[in-house]
């Protein structure tokens, strides 16, 4: 269970935090939705336009335990990378946006699957070019760092812990898409 100096915290940091735009609460949305796959529709049908400020991210993270309450002891590692992966859904429809809305799905479709890394980016170099793509990486890299940047605003705790587990994959996907664009590049 979150300890109650870390619900302190987070409550004093949420507050603290930037203003919360206007829009659907992620934190009512993932109270709403029965499972991860539900809650990912529901984010899919947003298109991407919803606050997620440091105060949103700390109230998903109080929703994510208030339905998986964390336990000192027995930990459940399921429960665990679930919570990784609600914030991922999350993380990848504000990154997305970073891209023409013709290349979302394959961005999305990468950071689903890691191994889809090469085949996707030859798909994508297909359709648009490989600047295109490349340009697409550097907006997704620096979208990902305001992101991380406002994750860092989130007092230490375990929906801290949740969120930088969910953004340290996308590091390494894109590292992984970063290296297959390389390796296409003339010489």
């Amino acid at each position: 269970m979150i300890k109650k100096r870390d619900e302190a915290a987070a409550l004093a940091t949420a507050e603290g935090c930037r203003e919360a735009a206007t829009g659907i609460s992620l934190a009512d949305l993932f109270r709403r939705e029965k499972d991860l796959a539900s809650f990912r529709r529901a984010l899919l049908d947003l298109h991407g336009v919803f606050p997620f400020s440091c105060a949103d991210m700390i109230d998903l993270g109080r929703a994510y335990f208030e339905r998986f309450p964390d336990r000192e002891a027995d930990r459940n590692i399921d429960e665990v990378r679930l919570g990784y992966a609600v914030v991922r859904a999350a993380i990848t429809e504000k990154v997305v946006l970073a891209v023409d809305a013709s290349r979302r799905n394959a961005y999305r479709a990468i950071f689903d699957d890691a191994a889809s890394v090469g085949a996707a980016t030859e798909a994508l170099i297909e359709a648009a070019s490989l600047e295109i793509v490349l340009a697409d990486h550097d907006a997704i890299v620096s979208d990902l760092a305001a992101l991380k940047a406002t994750i860092d605003g989130i007092p230490k705790g375990m929906i801290k812990e949740r969120f930088i587990g969910g953004i340290s994959y996308f590091f390494n996907v894109l590292f992984a898409l970063k290296l297959s664009l390389r390796s296409r590049a003339p010489r």
